[in-house]
């Protein structure tokens, strides 16, 4: 098998085990009633409590569809912005407890769902996927 043949077939099989995790996961929150981009939000606010400008550069998105997006969040009580006493203008978000507790879930669940498919793989298999994805990883972050 050629190398060029080889690296497109590896291409191929990320992408696929990407897209069936995504999918997985996306379906896993529509049961909680979130979508990805909510999810994601969530995380950023939970890690960075960033203001409204900070998360609209993080999420790559207009400020019209933040205010949105954190509408939404902040209609499910998941988080809640904190205006600046300092400067009006500035509005932080913050994460709250029911916030922190749905991370918490979705993200033991997709490590539950995740775990479940690699308990079908025996020892040796699961220690070369490990290393060759370790191996991806360091590669890629060379060239980064």
């Amino acid at each position: 098998m050629s190398y060029i043949m080889m690296n497109e077939e590896i291409d191929i099989l990320l992408n696929n085990v990407m897209a069936l995790i995504k999918s997985r996961n996306r379906r896993l929150m529509e049961s909680y009633g979130i979508t990805p981009l909510q999810y994601r939000a969530l995380s950023l606010i939970k890690d960075k409590n960033p203001t409204m400008g900070d998360l609209c550069n993080l999420l790559y998105l207009s400020s019209s569809s933040v205010t949105d997006l954190v509408d939404r969040i902040e209609s499910n009580r998941l988080a809640r912005r904190i205006r600046s006493s300092e400067d009006r203008r500035v509005i932080t978000l913050e994460i709250t407890e029911e916030g922190i507790s749905l991370l918490e879930e979705i993200r033991e669940k997709e490590s539950e769902v995740l775990s479940k498919s690699l308990n079908l793989l025996d020892e040796e298999t699961k220690i070369r996927i490990k290393y060759a994805l370790e191996e991806l990883y360091n590669v890629l972050k060379k060239e980064d």
